[in-house]
């Protein structure tokens, strides 16, 4: 399978390193009664460390080149599947089984992890966790805060919605074929309290509004938004600018939207 023809449209930089493939199984911590899907398997070097202990792993390739070489590679595996699709298609209330969230796993490719991550928080209530290879730069704006340059809309919504961590900075020279950019290996673990869909969507939309004049004080969009009544209850300096108000003062002004309608 090494001599596969890279596709530079499908992202494919595959992680060949055996210590580093061992490091993030000792990150992961499989268990037996799990059920994983693997965005992405490409040679099925990650995939081969995983077999054997969870209960059930699917894997999703879109590279049709793939498909044979990994079936053939695993066909003594009862319970592994692979499946030629693209993962932005895919419901996982099909991979879940007897209400048991799924654990995803995937080295990523660089332009589409923004679009998967956005699926998988579409379908975050199905999910026990995310542990993500990601350009390093995208990673870091993952797990950002108002204290750390890379903070940003996405920072936000990943913090909301999940516990962040970057686990671990790898080094290009460990990808065949070799990146421009180094990696960042990412855990998400969705929070347990029940999410208000209108609460997540009024912070979508005050992302916007704020990010949009990144470089701007908070006040003037703020007086745009709010009326004079809620203005007066908003505990936040006004002179701040968005990305230096924190995940707890955006959750704050959306709860105030929420009671405006």
């Amino acid at each position: 399978m090494n001599k596969h023809n890279r596709k530079k449209r499908f992202g494919q930089n595959f992680l060949t390193d055996k210590h580093v493939l061992s490091n993030i199984l000792g990150f992961i911590n499989p268990k037996s009664d799990d059920i994983f899907l693997e965005i992405g398997p490409g040679l099925g070097n990650m995939t081969e460390m995983f077999l054997g202990i969870p209960e059930k792993y699917d894997a999703i390739e879109i590279d049709k080149d793939l498909i044979n070489p990994l079936k053939k590679k695993f066909k003594n595996e009862k319970n592994f599947s692979i499946i030629n699709k693209n993962i932005l298609d895919l419901d996982l209330n099909y991979f879940v089984k007897d209400k048991k969230k799924i654990r995803l796993i995937g080295n990523l490719p660089y332009n589409m992890s923004s679009p998967i991550l956005d699926w998988c928080f579409k379908q975050i209530d199905l999910i026990k966790d995310m542990h993500f290879m990601f350009q390093k730069e995208f990673a870091y704006r993952c797990a950002g805060n108002q204290n750390t340059d890379s903070y940003g809309k996405l920072s936000v919504i990943c913090n909301y919605l999940c516990k962040v961590d970057i686990l671990a900075d790898i080094d290009r020279s460990y990808f065949d074929p070799v990146p421009k950019v180094d990696s960042s290996f990412v855990r998400f673990k969705p929070k347990t309290n029940k999410k208000n869909s209108n609460e997540l969507k009024n912070l979508n939309f005050l992302l916007n509004k704020f990010f949009n004049k990144k470089r701007k004080k908070i006040n003037k969009t703020l007086i745009e938004l709010f009326s004079e009544e809620d203005l007066s209850k908003i505990e936040i300096d006004f002179n701040l600018r968005p990305d230096q108000l924190s995940l707890e003062d955006y959750i704050s002004l959306a709860k105030i939207s929420i009671k405006n309608g």
